[in-house]
């Protein structure tokens, strides 16, 4: 009986101290999912962007390259010892007018990053490493949220990515279930220079919608790019609806008369398939593995 009390003390002791240490960690990091990632960006109207690298590494995706790669990057590569195909898992962003924030879980080398800030002629202090962009108003800051948890901003200022050490937005569990997704408000379309001239002019009534969501991932037909987005009036949902399959009718008579620069990337945009539901407007494109791969080699 003795045996028995003392391992059920014993047992109950292990269970209240192990419960506490997850708690600790838990309460420590609140980086375990996608939208606690996701909470760490401003709080400010921006393009938010998520991929999940691990699912597509198991997918086979990230796992060729046939291009050498761009002379920065590697030396990137050789600096830090991190390869975005190899050690990146999951990352987050808003591109806003105040900056471009990242959250991206993966493995790091703290140190090495430290080393290669300094090398570039930055500086670190504390945790946080700021690092002089292309650009005067191109500066870089990062540091880390957890053991495997980076904070990374490019901004005016080269403390920006302080803001992201704890979380700003309060958000629900409605997010994409793609490994890849984009969402834009359509106050930020709106903006001078958000898109490029010749696709505001091509499909200028996406400037009269609430949220256009771009989605990749598997779907029925193999790879599949979605886009979903709800117009704020039926009339403009008509003319959007219209102005994508003219633009494809406009990319098919390109490809065929060969005057496009990237005849794989014309012919993948061409073949979008696009449907209206009242307000509502919806675009399918079925996209080739080698498109994909042809876009990320060399970096």
């Amino acid at each position: 009986m003795r045996r028995r009390i003392t391992f059920g003390i014993l047992a109950s002791t292990a269970v209240l101290i192990t419960a506490v240490v997850c708690l600790n960690v838990y309460r420590s990091t609140g980086l375990s999912t996608q939208l606690d990632l996701l909470a760490r960006l401003p709080n400010e109207p921006a393009a938010v962007f998520s991929a999940d690298f691990a699912t597509l590494r198991r997918g086979g995706l990230l796992n060729s390259r046939s291009f050498p790669l761009e002379p920065e990057y590697k030396s990137f590569v050789d600096g830090t010892g991190f390869d975005y195909r190899r050690d990146l898992d999951l990352v987050v962003a808003s591109f806003s007018h105040s900056g471009n924030f990242f959250v991206a879980r993966g493995r790091f080398d703290w140190a090495k990053l430290r080393k290669y800030a300094i090398q570039q002629r930055g500086s670190c202090y504390d945790e946080l490493c700021r690092v002089q962009g292309s650009t005067p108003e191109r500066r870089i800051s990062f540091l880390p949220l957890g053991e495997n948890v980076i904070a990374l901003a490019v901004s005016t200022d080269d403390l920006a990515a302080t803001r992201l050490r704890k979380p700003n937005n309060a958000l629900s569990s409605q997010i994409p279930s793609n490994p890849v997704w984009l969402s834009i408000p359509g106050q930020s379309l709106s903006q001078p220079g958000a898109l490029p001239e010749g696709i505001r002019v091509a499909l200028s009534a996406l400037l009269e919608t609430d949220r256009v969501l771009l989605t990749a991932g598997p779907g029925p037909r193999g790879i599949e790019a979605h886009l979903e987005t709800t117009c704020r009036s039926l009339d403009a949902a008509r003319t959007l609806e219209s102005q994508l399959r003219s633009s494809a009718a406009i990319l098919k008579d390109a490809i065929a008369r060969n005057k496009t620069n990237d005849q794989a990337l014309a012919a993948l945009l061409s073949a979008g398939s696009f449907d209206r539901d009242a307000k509502k407007v919806t675009g399918t494109w079925r996209i080739d593995r080698s498109v994909i791969e042809g876009l990320a080699d060399g970096i």
